[in-house]
This record gives structure tokens, sequence and C-alpha cells, in this order.
């Protein structure tokens, strides 16, 4: 591999402070996936290689990224080697203060709306959603806005139209929404998944929203193309988009350092000699 894909996620641990029962993570089928977790120093190394190969922009991601002491250290790091830099955080850990020093990085920011009243099911916690929203627009405020992922699925599609209506109002930088994936841990929850039809209809009452300026997009993914469809009788998944750019124009590296070609893929390789520890 002489090259990387220009945008890297760098998934840098698999612990987390919420359980959400829809998480993609791959690891929660493949546990040899995420067979260790990288110090500081191992990381540092990694990302001066990721810049003499081509890469161009990191994501550090999770698991929850915020868990990691050295968060700041690493995106330091990255900004030393000329790389941009952004973040994917369910947002419980943002304080004032890191939102302040993820702007003073000019690292942009994304995090996860699930649920309204739906918030503690989706997550696996007993916590609210007003503490998100309130870091959402927080960030705003600060203009250094926040873009805002929403996963949708049986327990919160009800709430899907006020979901973006409440990250609209929260002043979100933009809105991305899609039926949550059929991998991680959704493998032992099939009765969540959605219907077509269910998407389709969510899609309609969201785009009768007014947005503004602030832009939504939605993800008609139901499950990836790396992936066998899924057998499932209850529902008719579309097929997935051809000519897929992962492991051309983005990849990730996972919580050892293997690289994958996109999120949902279980197939890692080895790119670069880490030392053992």
């Amino acid at each position: 591999m002489k090259n990387l894909p220009p945008r890297l996620s760098i998934e840098l641990t698999v612990r987390c402070n919420h359980d959400c029962p829809f998480c993609y993570g791959v690891w929660h089928e493949s546990p040899g996936l995420a067979s260790r977790e990288l110090d500081t120093a191992a990381w540092c190394a990694i990302l001066d290689e990721c810049a003499r190969r081509s890469v161009r922009e990191v994501q550090f991601t999770g698991g929850e990224p915020l868990l990691r002491d050295d968060l700041e250290t690493l995106i330091d790091h990255a900004r030393a080697l000329g790389l941009k830099t952004a973040l994917y955080t369910n947002a419980s850990l943002l304080t004032e203060e890191r939102l302040l020093a993820l702007k003073a990085r000019k690292t942009r920011i994304s995090t996860s709306l699930p649920g309204l009243a739906s918030y503690g099911t989706m997550t696996g916690t007993d916590r609210s959603p007003w503490d998100v929203l309130s870091a959402i627009e927080r960030a705003a405020q600060l203009a250094w806005p926040m873009a805002v992922g929403i996963p949708l699925s049986k327990p919160n599609l009800a709430e899907a139209a006020d979901l973006v209506s409440a990250a609209l109002l929260a002043r979100a930088a933009a809105v991305q929404i899609g039926p949550a994936m059929w991998e991680g841990r959704m493998k032992t929850h099939p009765d969540w998944m959605l219907a077509a039809e269910e998407w389709t209809a969510a899609k309609t009452a969201i785009r009768a929203l007014p947005s503004g300026r602030i832009p939504i997009l939605f993800s008609d993914e139901f499950f990836c193309s790396c992936r066998e469809q899924p057998d499932h009788p209850a529902v008719r998944w579309p097929a997935p988009k051809a000519n897929c750019p992962a492991g051309r124009t983005f990849g990730v590296l996972g919580p050892d350092g293997r690289f994958r070609r996109c999120l949902h893929t279980l197939d890692a390789t080895e790119w670069f000699p880490l030392p053992q520890s």
C-alpha cells in the first residue's frame, strides 16, 4: 500500500460511555478488529506515516474519542503535519473548555442526536438529549457550529421530523439523517430495522420542514456494499450504490492501527509496522 486515501477516520478507542443498541462498530461482530488500543506514541508515528502517504484530513472517532486524555495532543500532532482535523463525538463530555480548544485547533466537530423522548433507549443510558442540544447550540454561539447525524430505527422513527427540527433550532452546521445500518450491535436488533417504505415516509416529512440555510443530507444506505445483504423476510432493502469510493477517497484506521477500506467492512490490513507493547 504505497499511498493511503486522502481522508481517514481514525478509531482511537472502542471504549464508550454510551451503549447504543444501533452502534455500527464492526468490533461488536468481530472483537479481533479491536485487539488492542494504541498509545500516544504509536498514534503519532501513524500520523507521521499518514502525512507521508498522501493523507490530507483525519477524523478522530471511536468509541468515544473524548475518553482519551491525549486527544488534544494527537490533534496538535496532526495539525503540525499539515493535516486537517475533525472529531466525531457523542458530545456528552464536550465541555466549554473542550469546545474552545477544538475551535482554537480548527477541528470540525460532528455529533449524534439519536433521540428525544427515545434518547435513553437509543443510547442505552439514563441521559437526556438536552445536554447534546445545549452543546450544539453553544458551538453555534461560539461560531464553530457542529454537524449532527441522526440514525433512524423503529424506536425513534416517530420522532424523525422532530429530531431534525431540534437540530435545526440548535443551529447545527448541517444535519445528516439515515436508517441505522444492519451491522455491529444492530445485528442483534432485527426488529429495529426500518422498511424502505418507512424511510421514504420519514424523508417526505423531513423535506416539508423549513430548514433555512442549514443543509439536510439524506443517507439512503440500509447496508454497506462491502457486506452481504441481510436475510430478513420482513424488510425489503434497495440494492447498495455501485462504484463506492471506499478505499480510494476515504478509509479507516481501527483502534489497533490496521487499515479498513470503510467503516463497515470486517476486512483489515496490516499496512505499517508498529512497535509491540
